[in-house]
């Protein structure tokens, strides 16, 4: 038995059987849910263009110029996260031509390179160096299927079908494919909502939305609403996974249960939510990896880019990865504004440990300059020196935070504090595995890791965002969301290298106990509390089940004669509680409305009907490109002296430019708002006199009014009877061109 087992020689490295079983088990079931709400063929379409289209000519970007092949979850990932970035960078390169519907193009060239040449081949189809176990692998399927069903039944679950209920809609959304159309014809962007206003915006994220659309011909409203979320957040749990086996002990086998653990931590923790009808600041990955397109591929290059520069920070070879830094430092200055900032943040960090511990800074002073210079070109080039109502007001947020409005209601002394101190308290909680980062590992480099430096640097500077700066809507709080993901990967590395403490392997039994046990004593709190008033019991109901947690679980450690001090158990298990506890609430998301409502965003009043979003699409089908519209539909919302002028569907679903939609979100309204501290959804039009002479067409038609606007160069009018009264006298000056039972159209001619 033992001769034959030595003739057989060691397992080559390469995946197993079960691994890939896990992952094809995690595949078939995001298939599953893009099925949900789109037909066979779109979906179809869609996975063959992200698989081969820009997952695997990224894969194969990925192993060329990184010469990685750790393991195929990290490799999948990254090369999804590369081949997005240099979709976007062709994209943006064959538009300004006028050949954006050919932008796919540059995938087939690699891979037929890949194929065609044998060295090259050879270096993409190289055996893995660390693959996953088949444990760790169905750890990381159970954990990414967990957070995934969740986000899945807080975002697509209760928002779709799109554009047919108009008391279920987020006008984010629409805002977003309506920046995604302009993209698939202007460059730059525009704001199609409002006669076509240049738009200084973050939108990379709508050029790369816009490529799949010319290369699929699937509906911007069925790639914004259902399928683009989807393969991103899987990148980001992927990315999770990998950068936390960077650090992890025993990073060799790459520490069964920590990765799996980061991801359900990054997607679903965050905060611990004490109070029964207020939530304490949400910042996982959940919370926006729907409704926030951008964020979600921010966090997907932000990810990537960690991963490289901590490999750079350790060993500065191969020095090709440089390349794909540079790359993606490029796509993140206009993939999401928050990256580049924490990046440079870490860098900073980095480079001040280096050179107090008298080592090389070259690495982190060429990446710092390198993140400050693309970040001022970014400032110039694409945001054009406007910071989108940012404004430095230290702790503000934490007055724009629920607890704030509860607290001052109630007269609570210095309400203010109060508030700061209760959010950073459960802040603190969920990510309480951070104090016990320890000394890191010394494999790399002698003495501190800097690599775990620039980490701590890049979340410094999440938190300092959040807290030190403002913005309308708490738009501020996307560093900190940006940054959770790297807090998560830190906080159950700390979290293992407390267990490691305790000597034995059986110790993740401990983890696990303690944060099932987290679970049930956060929600026998929540429910114990739910009639206290104020913040206080049930802030001491919620720390006394941790704290029993914490004692149970040590003392049942230490009579099982289990290795290791009482009082590692004890904090161990602690950290573990508060961790896992704090994913409470996200978890009853799944089944409890009211939960829901503390943490995700819920369906909002002012979106399209079925008729209205019909004629907007009829539009598309029948006008030009260039074609100019004129509306009578201004407010999603419209009282006596109250308009919420987020009103972004008519561009977004007709792809046509429209003279006076809305005019939220664009640079003029932020402007404005910064300027009188107002909210930018709810200011009034700047220009009476041009919105009260485009009513006037639809409310006193005359040729004059008519020939008002097709001087500017409107071609159709979109007259919504939802939106106001529209005179019968119209179709006198104006041809009739389609009708439904919400809408006619009419054209100019």
């Amino acid at each position: 038995m033992r001769a034959r087992a030595r003739r057989r020689g060691p397992r080559t490295a390469g995946p197993s059987l079960s691994g890939l079983s896990a992952g094809l088990a995690v595949l078939i079931l995001a298939v599953a849910l893009l099925l949900q709400h789109s037909t066979v063929g779109e979906v179809g379409r869609f996975v063959l263009f992200t698989c081969f289209g820009i997952a695997l000519p990224g894969f194969a970007l990925w192993r060329l110029i990184g010469g990685y092949g750790r393991n195929l979850v990290e490799d999948l990932a990254a090369g999804f996260a590369v081949g997005t970035a240099a979709q976007i960078i062709v994209y943006l390169a064959s538009a300004s031509v006028g050949l954006q519907a050919w932008s796919w193009a540059w995938a087939p060239v690699v891979l037929v390179i890949v194929v065609a040449d044998r060295d090259v081949r050879a270096r993409v189809r190289r055996p893995v160096d660390v693959p996953l176990r088949p444990l760790q692998a169905w750890l990381l399927a159970a954990a990414t299927a967990i957070v995934v069903l969740v986000v899945y039944r807080r975002g697509p679950g209760q928002f779709l079908p799109a554009y047919t209920d108009p008391l279920r809609s987020y006008p984010d959304l629409a805002f977003q494919q309506a920046l995604a159309a302009s993209a698939k014809y202007d460059v730059p962007i525009s704001t199609p909502w409002l006669g076509g206003e240049p738009m200084k915006y973050h939108s990379f994220f709508h050029q790369a939305t816009a490529a799949t659309a010319w290369a699929t011909r699937v509906d911007l409203t069925d790639l914004i609403h259902s399928l683009t979320w989807l393969p991103l957040f899987l990148a980001g749990c992927g990315l999770v996974f990998a950068l936390t086996t960077r650090f992890a002990p025993n990073a060799e086998s790459g520490a069964t249960w920590v990765g799996p653990l980061a991801v359900l931590i990054a997607g679903l923790g965050g905060a611990v939510q004490p109070l029964a009808d207020q939530g304490l600041g949400a910042v996982s990955t959940a919370v926006a990896a729907y409704l926030s397109p951008t964020q979600n591929l921010g966090v997907v290059i932000a990810l990537a880019l960690c991963l490289l520069v901590v490999d750079l920070l350790r060993a500065d070879r191969p020095r090709s990865r440089w390349v794909l830094v540079i790359l993606l430092a490029l796509v993140a200055a206009g993939a999401k504004s928050t990256i580049l900032p924490l990046l440079g943040c870490g860098f900073a960090f980095a480079f001040l440990h280096l050179a107090m511990t008298r080592r090389s800074t070259r690495t982190a002073l060429l990446g710092g300059a390198l993140s400050f210079a693309i970040f001022l070109a970014a400032l110039v080039v694409i945001f054009g020196g406007s910071t989108w109502g940012t404004e430095v007001k230290p702790f503000r947020t934490f007055v724009q935070l629920p607890p704030y409005s509860m607290l001052a209601t109630a007269d609570v002394p210095h309400s203010h504090l109060v508030s700061a101190v209760t959010t950073l308290l459960s802040w603190g909680l969920a990510a309480s595995g951070t104090a016990f980062l320890g000394r890191p590992r010394r494999s790399w480099t002698e003495g501190r890791d800097p690599a775990t430096v620039f980490l701590v640097g890049f979340c410094a500077g999440g938190l300092a965002g959040a807290v030190l700066t403002t913005q309308s809507g708490l738009s501020q709080m996307y560093f900190l969301l940006t940054a959770f993901p790297v807090v998560a990967v830190l906080a159950c590395v700390g979290l293992a290298n407390l267990v490691a403490r305790l000597g034995d392997r059986r110790a993740v039994v401990l983890v696990g106990v303690a944060g099932l046990l987290g679970l049930v004593a956060c929600a026998v709190a929540r429910t114990a509390s739910a009639d206290l008033a104020g913040i206080t019991g049930p802030w001491l109901w919620t720390g006394a089940g941790l704290m029993a947690v914490a004692v149970v679980v040590a003392v049942a450690w230490k009579l099982l004669r289990r290795p290791g001090s009482a009082l590692v158990a004890f904090l161990a298990a602690g950290v573990a509680a508060s961790m896992v506890g704090a994913a409470l609430v996200p978890l009853q998301a799944l089944v409890s409305d009211s939960a829901s409502k503390l943490v995700f965003a819920q369906p909002r009043r002012g979106g399209a009907t079925a008729a209205e979003a019909g004629a907007a699409r009829w539009l598309r089908r029948n006008s030009d490109p260039g074609d100019l519209i004129a509306t009578n539909a201004h407010c999603i919302i419209k009282r006596a002296g109250f308009c919420d002028s987020r009103h972004f569907w008519l561009a977004a679903l007709s792809e046509r430019t429209v003279l006076l939609e809305g005019w939220s979100y664009s640079n003029q309204a932020n402007r404005i708002a910064v300027s009188t501290g107002s909210s930018p959804s709810l200011i009034p039009y700047w220009n009476p006199t041009e919105l009260a002479a485009n009513d006037a067409v639809f409310t006193a038609p005359s040729p004059e009014a008519v020939e008002r606007l097709r001087k500017v160069g409107v071609r159709w009018l979109y007259a919504d009877h939802r939106a106001g009264k529209v005179s019968a006298e119209l179709r006198e000056y104006v041809s009739l061109r389609h009708a439904t039972r919400d809408v006619t159209i009419y054209e100019i001619t």
